[in-house]
């Protein structure tokens, strides 16, 4: 079985052990593809009056090349074009520079979906999802968006993302499993730290445990005392901190030398070799993807361009390659992206674990329960290997 064949595997349908063993079993046919030649920027294009009807299927990849945010834009392209030669796909991708701006952002759909673009991948930042959704919509195309802005989502767009709810989620309903009853949350006063509290709150009420304790601090954080003394009168279970860099390293020690003996629990930001072996992080929970499923992609990344990727590459190489999933299956109207196609029931699997659609276009991710330590995190509690019977 060829290198590309033996990659395939890292992405396709859960439709049910006899539909993956027939994929799997013609995978063995696949020949392996050249590698594709380096995929450069082109220069924004005219919109033309048609689409290209000559059967090749089309993926816009809409990422910041220039900015700011040009480095991580241009590692989600490697990592992309490491899935198209890692599935042996026969799309062909067209990237488009997105920059800073949602003007931006909208010159490059429109001018991925003149070149032909059966289906948008990106843009990555919230405030540019709205102008390329709606130039995809005029197309009457799909947009699988990086963004965790979960008001962007639904009907022609769909978040493949890590979304900080349903870490919350899964940290929360096994806790729950484990016995523990009450939780409390110390998270910074923006709007992430919104999310996280409303997400918690509802968890709490999912699983049947008791309303939360809810502290959110300045983001200057110049005075811990009154979380230190608030932890020391709370009577909690869990203590989920829903922070990162200098305020967590100030945060999450509190809770030891306050006399608070509650587990301390994180959030998907935790999800990042810098956060989780910090020392003051040992033997603490944190619901995200199994970094086992990932370690052959860093490893290769790091190999072929001198470095490891961001935590978001995967997100662009599972991106494609879940086009590369849809791109063989038959398909009315001839576009295998279309809606229906997108929100398969039994999902796909990809670098990062389990995953599908749901109808509000939000992605529903089968997560594990990792356990930091300054050597790296372990698994406590498996991510699902399907859908079936897993509560979401």
């Amino acid at each position: 079985m060829g290198e590309g064949c033996t990659r395939l595997r890292r992405l396709v349908r859960l439709a049910g052990a006899a539909a993956m063993a027939a994929a799997l079993a013609a995978c063995a046919q696949f020949q392996t593809v050249p590698r594709p030649t380096p995929i450069t920027q082109a220069p924004t294009a005219p919109a033309a009056p048609t689409r290209p009807d000559d059967g090749v299927l089309r993926v816009g990849l809409l990422l910041p090349l220039s900015g700011k945010s040009a480095a991580l834009g241009e590692a989600m392209q490697r990592a992309a074009q490491m899935a198209v030669f890692d599935t042996g796909t026969q799309v062909e991708l067209l990237p488009r520079d997105t920059g800073d701006s949602p003007n931006a952002a909208g010159e490059a759909a429109r001018a991925a979906i003149a070149q032909g673009a059966d289906i948008i991948l990106g843009p990555l930042f919230s405030r540019s999802v709205g102008p390329v959704a709606q130039q995809a919509r005029t197309a009457g195309i799909n947009v699988v968006a990086f963004s965790t802005d979960t008001a962007q989502a639904g009907g022609n767009v769909f978040l493949l993302s890590f979304l900080p709810q349903q870490a919350i989620d899964r940290i929360v309903g096994y806790g729950a499993s484990q016995g523990m009853r009450r939780f409390a949350l110390l998270a910074p006063s923006s709007a992430y730290g919104e999310i996280v509290s409303r997400a918690l709150s509802e968890a709490a009420v999912k699983y049947n445990v008791e309303a939360p304790v809810i502290e959110l601090y300045d983001s200057k954080l110049s005075d811990p005392t009154p979380l230190q003394q608030k932890l020391q009168s709370s009577q909690v279970d869990a203590v989920i901190v829903a922070d990162v860099g200098s305020r967590l390293s100030v945060v999450a020690p509190m809770l030891g030398y306050s006399g608070v003996t509650a587990k301390l629990m994180g959030t998907g930001q935790w999800d990042d070799p810098q956060v989780n072996r910090q020392a003051y992080l040992a033997g603490a929970w944190y619901a995200a993807p199994d970094p086992t499923r990932r370690a052959d992609f860093e490893s290769r990344y790091a190999q072929q361009f001198g470095g490891p990727p961001p935590r978001l590459a995967t997100l662009a190489y599972d991106a494609v390659a879940l086009t590369a999933a849809l791109a063989g299956q038959p398909a009315s109207g001839g576009n295998p992206f279309n809606t229906v196609a997108l929100q398969d029931p039994n999902g796909f699997v990809g670098i990062d674990g389990i995953f599908r659609f749901g109808p509000n276009g939000l992605v529903q991710r089968g997560l594990a329960v990792l356990q930091a330590e300054p050597t790296g995190p372990t698994v406590v509690e498996s991510a699902p290997d399907s859908f079936s019977g897993a509560a979401f």
